[in-house]
């Protein structure tokens, strides 16, 4: 499992010597100065000097002198570096500024020439936002500042670190995607270091690329810029950066599992700091040390110590208001714990959630000002707006009066004759509608009649006729009459729509799942056409509202048109993504004789290029209506004989055209997928050699599980242990393995053993049947099949699995006995229990942990839980600490702090609100009860 370590690395741009002399310097400076220029110069570097040895007081004091001076000034670079001094430092003081010099600074550096001094204003100020963890505030300023670094050709320390936070922000997302493009931005940032030469950079951004090839697995390339970085930092002596280095090496040889080397590595970073004058840097590095010790080597004694001597470090700073102060002394409390000094352990538990309480309160009082702050500016802000406005109101009064009244006079007869016209017309147009309306509904069921008298029967006689020559004739009725009661139907939408009649109904669905079942039958068409078709769908599998049977009619028909104009060997295209809640679709065909003329006609009804060619009837003017009613846009475009038609469907829940249906609560799912459907809904394992059978299937069971295919045995042996379906349907004489061997097979596994298999077959023979039960099939049925009763089967064996989650959530802990499940399910389950015993008591036991230890991937561990107990593992680990705390409640006296975190919860708000959603009553409520 793969351990990540977050750095914030800062750098120095300015080293202050025999500051205590200077500063005195400057005071006697500013007294005798006679220009306000200069005057505000000095201002501005004794604050900075104050800045830099962390006084904001007294740096705020200083430069607030500096800008009262200054802001008078025609120097508008100094003016701007002022106000971005005051910036940097009205955050920090306990007298917050209602003034925003953000802004003054920004405006007077839009316009002034060099865009160096733009580029630092917006470097400030997504520092502060990125410091402040609001990363999605930063992003836009660091995106501006490498828009403006490339417009001016301007590359300097400042664009650089730009980049690096651009880098950060995607690094601590952690995902595959977002880690390659930090890669890819920091490899950009070093091309630009190497132009300006800066070794500093350099060697920066080497050790930003040593924590990201370390989430990325790469240990060699990781050693090697971690090498790199700390020759260059050590030479300098740049104490945080040569601490920082000690501690990636560290993750470094945890990563490979070379716990002894690691160890020497912090012993050797102790052993640096420890000559040095950072204390705080030696603080973390000892607490650092102290926790790898009580996590990896189990020397509690000897972790105690470190942490104590940083607890006497962090004390002398004053620095015990802070996160990193909290988590040392909750460290303490398990050190403590585990060598079973439990008065102490106590001790610690409570002060460490007192710490966490009054930095809580910091935080809200932070961001109370912060709102006041921001109120008071933007009141201010309104008032100098509204006084503007109200002079300029009154000069122009009497025009305006005179203006309004003229005005008011020509519109009320307007709208008079206006509406009266209106009013006739929209009557003789709504019975207009209506006529048309009666007249489609009408006729459309007039053609339902006799469509249906001749489909009936020619199905009866398909069944019952022999002859192939025959057989063809009806197949070809029985299409022709669907194609008819297509266009009767599209009829039928088409008057609705003209009429108002027809409304968009928005549920909220898997999106990705509804197109993939949409294009599924126009691959298999596509094959036996001979026609080359490619597809892609969305990438995420995140539920959107919208109205399913529209969206079908829009690309059925976009795609149906493509196939009647494209011939065997050319070429169709479908695509279809999400960007900005708006559903992209491009439907593309080649070999269209179409010229750019003919474009704007496509979506007329029953357009007909020339007499020879064959029309498109109403699909695309239905489809033109459809999108029109769902408030999308549609377009064509045609190159090189490739003719697309591109179509952009807005997947808001506002439409006036819609009725919102709401769907469940959207739970963040916690397990994904790479295959083509990612669902909640149960998956269903179907196991046939022939593919019309599994065809067949799948259309039964398509609207109410995930389908999952395989053609022969094995196969779906491999498929069953890597998704861990719900239920499997097989058949039984299958190549290379049979549906008796397969059946075996998932019986006798572990992973495998609980999932209810169907076995179907042809042979309807005792001796069969007998085979199946030997086997441990959970059903048998012969071919032909009932469908009704297949699917009761499926629903019936799914449900008995329900009877253990239920059991599960009533449990303290989860026990075998009286419970309905096989060998191979008690013995997993034991397994559970065991890994539970040994780990539930440790906060830090995460689902990965979970899975490694019991030698599965955690999407199987997820399956297999959740097939078993209809929990994710992250619900399965938490419910099974709120049960065991259930139990130490009705059984112990110790508060409820102490139980929370004896189970494992880091936070006891989180456990109470936990544990009140689990058994419907607070925990402290419960321990007084019992």
């Amino acid at each position: 499992m793969k351990k990540s370590i977050i750095i914030l690395l800062t750098f120095t741009f300015i080293t202050v010597h025999s500051q205590n002399e200077t500063i005195e310097t400057l005071k006697e400076n500013i007294q005798i100065e006679s220009s306000n220029e200069k005057k505000g110069s000095l201002y501005y570097k004794l604050a900075e000097i104050y800045r830099k040895n962390i006084k904001i007081d007294s740096a705020y004091f200083y430069a607030k002198k500096g800008y009262a001076i200054l802001e008078k000034q025609k120097n508008d670079s100094l003016k701007v570096l002022s106000a971005l001094q005051l910036f940097r430092l009205s955050s920090k003081t306990i007298e917050k500024d209602s003034i925003n010099y953000f802004q003054i600074a920004n405006k007077i550096a839009e316009i002034y020439p060099k865009k160096t001094l733009l580029i630092e204003i917006l470097y400030a100020k997504g520092l502060d936002d990125f410091f402040s963890n609001k990363y999605a505030n930063s992003l836009p300023f660091f995106l501006k500042i490498d828009s403006l670094s490339k417009k001016y050709k301007i590359n300097n320390k400042t664009t650089i670190d730009a980049i690096i936070k651009r880098a950060e922000i995607s690094r601590l997302k952690f995902t595959e995607k977002n880690t390659a493009i930090a890669e890819k931005l920091l490899l950009e940032a070093l091309k630009i270091a190497n132009q300006i030469k800066s070794e500093e950079m350099i060697n920066l951004i080497y050790t930003y690329l040593a924590n990201i090839y370390g989430l990325m697995g790469k240990s060699k390339d990781e050693k090697k810029y971690i090498d790199l970085a700390f020759k260059y930092f050590l030479k300098k002596d740049d104490i945080r950066n040569v601490s920082q280095l000690y501690l990636l090496s560290t993750a470094h040889f945890i990563e490979i599992n070379d716990i002894q080397t690691a160890k020497k590595e912090q012993l050797k970073r102790i052993s640096y700091l420890r000559s040095k004058e950072d204390k705080l840097e030696l603080a973390r590095a000892l607490m650092y040390y102290g926790s790898f010790q009580r996590r990896k080597t189990k020397e509690y004694n000897n972790a105690i110590n470190n942490l104590l001597e940083a607890k006497e470090i962090y004390e002398s700073l004053k620095l015990t208001g802070i996160d990193s102060y909290e988590k040392l002394i909750y460290s303490l409390a398990i050190c403590y714990s585990k060598i079973e000094n439990y008065k102490k352990a106590n001790e610690y538990y409570a002060l460490s959630y007192d710490l966490r309480e009054d930095i809580m309160r910091k935080e809200n009082r932070i961001l109370t000002s912060s709102l006041e702050t921001k109120y008071e500016t933007e009141k201010k802000e309104q008032e100098i707006k509204l006084l503007s406005a109200e002079n300029k109101l009154e000069k122009e009064q009497k025009y305006i009066y005179i203006s309004i009244t003229t005005i008011v006079l020509l519109f009320g007869l307007f709208l008079f004759f206006g509406y009266r016209n209106k009013i006739k017309t929209a009557e003789k147009i709504n019975e207009l509608n209506k006529l048309k309306s009666r007249f489609f509904a009408n006729i459309s069921h007039e053609f339902r009649t006799p469509l249906t008298l001749i489909k009936s029967p020619v199905q009866s006689l398909q069944k019952e006729i022999s002859n192939e020559n025959q057989l063809e004739k009806l197949k070809l009725i029985d299409k022709t009459s669907d194609r008819m009661l297509e266009l009767v139907n599209q009829l039928l939408e088409l008057s609705k729509i003209d009429t108002g009649n027809l409304k968009l109904i928005l549920k909220k669905e898997n999106l990705k799942i509804a197109l993939y079942s949409i294009i599924e039958s126009f691959v298999f068409q596509a094959k036996e056409a001979k026609i080359l078709f490619s597809h892609s769908l969305p990438s995420t599998n995140k539920s959107h509202f919208f109205d399913k049977d529209v969206i079908e009619k829009i690309i059925t028909n976009l795609l149906s048109n493509a196939f009647k104009y494209t011939t065997q060997g050319e070429k169709i295209d479908f695509q279809s993504v999400i960007e900005n809640n708006i559903l992209k679709i491009i439907v593309t065909n080649s070999g269209s004789d179409l010229k750019q003329e003919d474009l704007p006609r496509l979506f007329e009804r029953f357009y007909q290029k020339n007499d020879t060619k064959q029309g498109t009837g109403i699909g695309l003017a239905l489809v033109k209506e459809l999108i029109k009613l769902y408030q999308g846009k549609l377009d064509t475009k045609l190159e090189n004989k490739h003719l697309s038609f591109i179509v952009w469907i807005p997947l808001d829940k506002e439409n006036s055209n819609a009725i919102k249906i709401d769907g469940p609560n959207e739970k963040e799912q916690e397990e994904t997928t790479n295959t083509a459907v990612n669902t909640e809904l149960p998956i269903l394992l179907i196991v046939d050699d022939n593919k019309d059978i599994r065809e067949i299937l799948k259309s039964i069971f398509i609207e109410n599980y995930t389908i999952i295919e395989a053609e022969n045995g094995e196969i779906a042996l491999t498929l069953s242990q890597k998704e861990i379906p719900d239920c499997i349907i097989s058949d039984v004489m299958m190549p290379k393995m049979d549906g008796f061997e397969f059946t075996k097979a998932i019986k006798t596994n572990e992973l495998t053993s609980f999932i209810p298999i169907i076995l179907l077959t042809a042979k309807t023979s005792e001796e069969t049947h007998l085979e199946a039960l030997k086997n441990t099939a959970d059903a048998f049925l012969t071919k032909p099949f009932n469908n009704e009763i297949l699917k009761e089967t499926v629903s019936q064996q799914i449900a008995e699995r329900k009877k253990l989650q239920e059991r599960y959530s009533k449990e303290l802990v989860l026990k075998p006995t009286n419970i309905v499940v096989d060998s191979y399910d008690e013995k997993f389950i034991n397994k559970l229990q065991i890994i539970l015993d040994k780990n539930l008591s440790n906060p830090d036991f995460t689902a990965e942990d979970f899975a490694s230890e019991a030698n599965l991937s955690r999407m199987q561990l997820h399956r297999k839980l959740k097939s078993l107990f209809g929990v994710s593992t992250t619900e399965f680990i938490r419910n099974e600490r709120i049960k065991m705390a259930h139990d130490i409640l009705k059984k112990s006296e110790a508060t409820i702090s102490e139980i929370a975190y004896s189970v494992g919860f880091n936070e006891v708000t989180y456990f109470s609100k936990c544990f009140k959603d689990f058994y419907k009553i607070a925990p402290s409520e419960f321990q007084k009860l019992h």
